[in-house]
């Protein structure tokens, strides 16, 4: 077990009682954390009452807390890139000692006890490191299919057999990154709000040379998404909530803008995304709000502007 200082951020939303159990899985780690960050986007079900309770606001098992509540929600993103923001730029003691590392957790998952101490391990390593994720209802179990199976034994029989599952990713689901990788790539994009913030991290850091290596021993349990998308013709991908659609596709655009290659290779799959979408839209879902949404998407994802998605929520 490295003795490394382990800085965690956790965004929340309208969530108190699993926040409360997150903490406490948080700072019930056989390897403490030297602290937590949480960022609150204006919460509205009474969280900072109930942290101030349980005196969590402060502390949680003798770890302490930086609880930040936002006067507006700024997403998923914001909560991330901000709590990290704030952990890098924390001095903890007066001959400047800093976190070695910084651990990124959604609000409703739980890690295993041993889970921060198997992913220090190895962070100093690879700088980028993630856990196996499993169904919190079912804990022996993945939290998502892998070859038509939930047993953790084949997803690492398709990663080679070994500890290390390397290319396998779960950013914000327990994700590790090192100080020396932040430096280098800096912050999760705040603008990004929701969905494809943490798959745009995680292509930064591949493309800074910090590809993701998932510690097959380090487990953290979540929630299995129920899938109400529609799926359609290999890029399409269908939300049926408008700020979410708006969320999804702009940030896809973007990601796919900006990732690293060709500039026809990507012209081609954004085309190819921009037509087989609106074909989808129109002659399936046949709704011309939904084109004009996706456009509208669209074109921001390209042209790099934010804050689109409020005007649909």
């Amino acid at each position: 077990m490295r003795d490394i200082k382990v800085a965690v951020a956790i965004p929340t939303f309208n969530r108190k009682e699993l926040l409360i159990k997150c903490l406490e899985a948080v700072a019930g780690q056989t390897l403490k954390p030297a602290k937590i960050f949480v960022v609150d986007n204006h919460s509205s079900d009474n969280t900072p009452e109930l942290l101030r309770q349980l005196g969590y606001d402060q502390s949680v098992n003798g770890v302490p807390v930086n609880y930040t509540y936002l006067e507006e929600n700024g997403g998923g993103a914001m909560g991330f890139s901000l709590g990290m923001e704030l952990a890098y730029n924390e001095t903890l003691q007066k001959d400047g000692v800093k976190y070695d590392a910084f651990w990124m957790l959604d609000d409703d998952g739980l890690p295993m006890p041993d889970c921060l101490a198997c992913l220090s391990d190895y962070v100093e390593t690879y700088g980028y490191v993630t856990p196996v994720l499993m169904d919190i209802n079912h804990p022996d179990q993945l939290n998502g299919a892998c070859r038509g199976s939930h047993d953790p034994r084949v997803l690492q029989q398709a990663y080679g057999g070994g500890e290390l599952l390397k290319g396998y990713c779960n950013p914000f689901n327990g994700g590790l990154f090192s100080r020396k990788a932040v430096d280098q790539v800096g912050f999760p994009k705040r603008e990004l709000f929701i969905y494809g913030d943490e798959m745009n991290y995680d292509q930064r850091m591949t493309e800074a040379g910090y590809p993701p290596v998932g510690i097959f021993s380090a487990r953290h349990t979540h929630p299995v998404m129920l899938d109400t998308d529609v799926h359609f013709l290999v890029l399409g991908h269908f939300k049926p909530v408008p700020w979410k659609m708006y969320c999804m596709s702009r940030n896809k655009v973007y990601n796919k803008k900006t990732r690293q290659g060709s500039v026809l290779r990507k012209f081609a799959v954004l085309a190819y995304y921009y037509l087989i979408s609106q074909i989808y839209l129109l002659l399936w879902q046949r709704s011309i709000r939904w084109v004009k949404l996706f456009h509208e998407a669209f074109c921001d994802g390209l042209k790099e502007r934010w804050g689109g998605e409020k005007k649909y929520m």
